[in-house]
């Protein structure tokens, strides 16, 4: 059934080209773009199976609005590059009426219909003599205008967590205490992020900043809250593992709710520039912690 579907899609494009995303890029002109995606870190990921629509602004697009890698950071620069991708085949002739899809940023495009080609939020145009680049993880849709993500995040998630403060307050100190804000706001990862109320159960009994070996057991407690990667709550399954930062997985399970070992997702899909905050109602403890707080 793959194959068929691959086939069909190779005879309604204009050709193929056994390379991936990120291979066809390099060696067709698209130079700025692919510098800009190997600044972000992007490259590996599309080199993946896919499959992915990239709407790939050309290097004219990128010169005429004065796009500057340098003058972005690269979580940012990934945020405006991941708004460019849409992690389904995109062609053309499949697109008969305006529709939104969620980009890898987690953002809607709007897609419709212009003539023989497509618009993008009514303002970037695909090329209209180059479109449907078949490879083999995907198509390459060329455009003309550098897209901007409707809600550009600016905030690492230290900086959220700091800025939430009436939820996260305990939490901005513990990280102040383990030496591990460095950690989070220099990385991409998903926080599940213990509220006040969360905290105050374990306060002053295993989470005591007085304790022996005290930064040592707030590290390791937090390290179990952070999953390297953003993981929104669409990507979640039932019955996943996802290894945290201390090296042991927490168990998600989804139903009514989303929840992580025992503790409720409250609040979803809080944006950082660098990763994504999901809000949990209990603290999540590692089954090794009271060794650690022992010293051995």
């Amino acid at each position: 059934m793959k194959i068929l579907i691959f086939s069909c899609l190779v005879v309604v494009g204009l050709g193929f080209e056994d390379k991936t995303v990120t291979q066809y890029l390099a060696d067709n002109g698209f130079t700025t773009l692919s510098a800009a995606l190997s600044t972000a870190g992007l490259s590996s990921a599309l080199d993946g199976s896919g499959p992915y629509t990239v709407f790939a602004p050309t290097n004219a697009a990128f010169a005429a609005q004065g796009f500057n890698i340098s003058a972005y950071t690269r979580e940012q620069l990934a945020t405006v590059l991941k708004y460019h991708v849409i992690a389904k085949f995109v062609l053309v002739p499949m697109v008969t009426t305006p529709r939104n899809e969620t980009t890898l940023e987690q953002q809607a495009l709007l897609i419709e219909k212009a003539g023989s080609s497509l618009l993008l939020n009514g303002k970037a145009r695909v090329d209209s003599s180059n479109n449907d680049i078949i490879v083999n993880n995907g198509v390459i849709q060329p455009i003309d205008t550098v897209l901007s993500p409707p809600v550009f995040v600016t905030h690492n998630i230290y900086q959220v967590l700091l800025r939430e403060d009436t939820k996260f307050n305990d939490l901005s100190l513990a990280l102040l205490l383990s030496g591990l804000v460095s950690t989070v706001e220099g990385n991409e990862f998903t926080f599940f992020a213990p509220t006040d109320a969360a905290f105050a159960v374990y306060k002053d009994n295993l989470l005591n900043p007085a304790a022996p070996n005290a930064q040592h057991i707030y590290q390791e407690v937090l390290k179990y809250h952070l999953v390297p990667g953003a993981r929104h709550s669409s990507e979640l399954r039932n019955g996943q593992k996802l290894y945290t930062l201390h090296g042991t997985p927490v168990n998600v399970t989804v139903g009514a709710g989303v929840v992580i070992n025992n503790a409720n997702v409250i609040e979803a899909d809080m944006q950082a520039s660098n990763g994504v905050i999901h809000a949990i109602d209990k603290l999540l403890v590692p089954q090794d912690i009271y060794q650690i707080a022992s010293g051995n």
